[in-house]
């Protein structure tokens, strides 16, 4: 039975890519709910950010094309990001190149992401609203780029989400367009640097080593909501995939095995926002405890995080039977991560998630807070907790 579940979380995930992925730059580039763009015909209301998604679409997946058709994958993956980068730079303005590059340094990389809302917590860089269609195009083709199309498909869930909430009352506080892109460091293949896409319930910071070799994705902080629900007339459950692959790792322990993996003090993320380096003592149930179908699970878990990152090796560094054989896995309050309070991680030698479902904001149901992290390359190793 528990090779059953592995196998449909397996193609739940794959499924969800072949069908949201394509949709990365029509919600990227033609939403700008909350934005004040002036890039959308249309009006300024709270349905127009679909009907202008659907109007762009085609010319904003042109631009993208034309704007990444110079840059090729044969030289490396780091390679290609940094032309890409430098594509997108090319249609900024002198102040706007000045607004996107930062330099890289402990407080820019860690004081400017969050999970509120950009009005709420100050980011920096370049707001997808502030970028006119060609602008937008570039951009997204670079963040796209980073990921998977796993990943591009849960970028795309959190841009609807948040149009989503703009239109449901949330006002211009919440919306695509408040999304920020930034390098940190200057995109080089001779140099360390950083693509950062952040906004509310996502942010990642993709890091590229001197080598141009890409070592992480994480800080990686995912949620949603709403997590369910209606756009352009399909239902959208944006973070489906990584909620059941944790419950069916925890619903597979035995009673026992459940007391041993029970943890407390949890209200929330641990390592969320701001909490660089602090990781508690490692605590839980061994995963080399556990059996072969109860390992694979782990991995499933593992997978809807790692296996999100274009060219980094978190994966396979995360479940190799070394770095397994010293992980573990918890939860606290409940672990029916449906609950209010509900909350499993995994701890690893390197890889650290934490599932944590907090009560509504804008609307009365609960919503994800989850945080993929890398004890070794968070940030891409540059700096020291």
């Amino acid at each position: 039975m528990t090779m059953e579940i592995l196998n449909k979380l397996r193609a739940s995930h794959v499924a969800m890519a072949g069908a949201m992925g394509g949709m990365l730059l029509l919600a990227a580039c033609g939403g700008d709910s909350g934005s004040g763009s002036s890039s959308s015909s249309s009006s300024s209301s709270s349905s127009s950010s679909s009907s202008s998604s659907s109007s762009s679409s085609s010319s904003s997946s042109s631009s993208s094309s034309a704007s990444s058709s110079s840059c090729s994958t044969s030289s490396g993956q780091g390679a290609y990001m940094t032309c890409l980068a430098n594509n997108f730079l090319s249609t900024l303005s002198t102040s706007q190149q000045s607004s996107v590059q930062l330099s890289l340094t402990s407080t820019n990389a860690t004081q400017y992401w969050s999970n509120l809302p950009a009005s709420m917590a100050t980011r920096k860089g370049l707001s997808l609203g502030s970028l006119t269609t060609a602008q937008k195009a570039a951009a997204m083709a670079l963040v796209n780029a980073a990921l998977t199309s796993t990943g591009q498909a849960q970028v795309t869930n959190n841009l609807l989400a948040d149009d989503y909430l703009y239109s449901a009352g949330g006002g211009s506080t919440y919306g695509s367009g408040n999304y920020y892109i930034s390098f940190l460091g200057t995109p080089s293949t001779s140099g360390a640097w950083i693509l950062e896409f952040t906004g509310h319930h996502y942010t990642y910071l993709y890091s590229i080593n001197a080598s141009a070799t890409p070592v992480s994705l994480t800080p990686n902080f995912v949620g949603l909501e709403p997590v369910s629900f209606t756009s352009n007339g399909s239902t959208i459950q944006g973070m489906a995939t990584r909620q059941q692959a944790f419950l069916a790792m925890i619903s597979s322990l035995s009673s026992t095995q459940l007391a041993s993996a029970k943890i407390t003090g949890i209200s929330d993320l641990v390592v969320g926002p701001q909490a660089d380096g602090k990781f508690p003592t490692q605590s839980g149930l061994a995963v080399s405890s556990l059996s072969d179908s109860q390992k694979a699970l782990v991995k499933a878990a593992i997978a809807t995080y790692a296996q999100d990152a274009n060219g980094t090796g978190q994966y396979d560094a995360y479940t190799s039977d070394t770095a397994l054989a010293s992980t573990t896995i918890a939860w606290a309050n409940y672990s029916d991560l449906a609950t209010k309070g509900s909350y499993v991680r995994i701890d690893g030698p390197r890889v650290w998630i934490e599932f944590s479902v907090q009560g509504g904001v804008i609307l009365s149901a609960n919503h994800y807070h989850t945080v993929w992290r890398d004890k070794t390359y968070d940030y891409g190793g540059n700096f020291s907790f």
